[in-house]
C-alpha cells in the first residue's frame, strides 16, 4: 500500500508528465517539489541544517513551497516522540533550520530589488497577459476571493471534454479526484492522529495562495499548482490507504497512473516542441 503512494506520487500526479515536458514553468515545480520533500525527510532524521538549506533553496524556485516550514519544525520537535533515544531539538536547530530561510528570503529580496526596484516585486507585473486576464487583475488583483470558486471547481470537480468522437482532458487542468483519486484515502474512516491532521492542514495553507490566484494554470493536466503541497497530502491518504482493502488501493493507484500516462501523450502531442 505505502508501494501505491510511492507510485502515485511518481505517476499520477503532475509529476509525470511535468518531468518530461521540462517546460520553465513545469521544470521549476518539479524542482521545487523534490527540494520540499527531501527537506521534510531531513527534518524526520533529525537534521535540521540540511531542511534549512533545502527549504531556503525552495524559497529561490518557488516560494509556496516553502509554507511547508512548521510542518518541517513539527518533524524536528516531534523527534523524540518517534524515538525516545533521540535528543529533542533545542535553540540551535530551531536556529539552523530558519536562518536559510531568512538568507534565501533576503537573497530574493536583493535580486528583486537589483532587477526591478523593489524587494517585492518578483516581476510579476510584467507577465504578458490577454485583455481578460488584465481586466481580472485590474478589478480584483492577482490574489482575490473572487477566484477561488472557479479554482476549487477546477481542483476537485472539472471533466475532461467530449468532442464527439473522443475524451479530451481540459487543458484548464481536470479534477484532483479524477486524476489522482489515491487522494480519496485522505477521507478514509479511520482514528486520525496528529502528523496526518498537520500534514493536511500543511497541504490547505501551501494550495491557499493558487486556489487565490487570478491564473488557474493554463496549460496543464490535471492541476500543477497542487504538486506545492501534493506530497503532504499523499502523505495522509497513505494512513487512509493503510486501513483501506488491498484491491481497492491497487485499482486507485492504477487509475491515476494510467491517467497520468495520457495526460503525458496528450502533452506531447500537443505542446512538446
Amino acid at each position: 500500500r505505502l508501494a501505491c503512494a510511492t507510485l502515485t506520487f511518481a505517476l499520477g500526479t503532475a509529476m509525470h508528465y511535468g518531468a518530461a515536458m521540462g517546460n520553465v514553468w513545469l521544470h521549476a515545480q518539479i524542482t521545487a517539489t523534490v527540494l520540499q520533500v527531501c527537506a521534510l525527510l531531513a527534518a524526520v532524521n533529525g537534521r535540521a541544517l540540511a531542511a534549512g538549506l533545502l527549504l531556503g533553496l525552495s524559497v529561490l524556485t518557488r516560494p509556496t513551497t516553502t509554507l511547508a516550514a512548521p510542518f518541517a519544525a513539527w518533524l524536528l520537535w516531534s523527534r523524540r516522540e518517534r524515538e525516545p533515544e533521540a535528543a529533542g531539538p533545542g535553540p540551535r536547530q530551531w536556529l539552523v533550520l530558519a536562518l536559510p530561510i531568512a538568507a534565501a528570503a533576503a537573497l530574493h529580496a536583493g535580486y528583486n530589488q537589483a532587477r526591478f526596484g523593489s524587494p517585492t516585486d518578483a516581476g510579476y507585473h510584467y507577465i504578458l497577459m490577454g485583455p481578460d486576464f488584465e481586466a481580472l487583475v485590474k478589478q480584483y488583483g492577482r490574489f482575490s476571493l473572487h477566484f477561488l470558486p472557479a479554482n476549487l471547481y477546477g481542483w476537485l470537480l472539472r471533466p475532461p471534454h467530449w468532442n464527439g468522437s473522443a475524451l479530451l482532458p481540459d487543458p484548464h487542468g481536470m479534477s484532483l479526484l479524477l486524476t489522482t483519486p489515491y487522494l480519496l484515502f485522505a477521507l478514509w474512516p479511520r482514528r486520525v492522529g496528529r502528523l496526518e491532521v498537520l500534514a493536511l492542514a500543511s497541504f490547505v495553507v501551501i494550495s491557499v495562495p493558487s486556489l487565490l490566484y487570478y491564473n488557474d494554470g493554463w496549460v496543464h493536466f490535471g492541476q500543477r499548482f497542487a504538486l506545492d503541497g501534493i506530497a503532504l497530502a499523499l502523505l495522509a491518504a497513505s494512513f487512509g490507504a493503510l486501513r483501506a482493502p488491498r484491491a481497492l488501493v491497487m485499482a486507485l493507484t492504477a487509475w491515476g497512473v494510467l491517467v497520468g500516462a495520457w495526460g503525458l501523450q496528450w502533452f506531447k502531442a500537443n505542446f512538446m516542441h
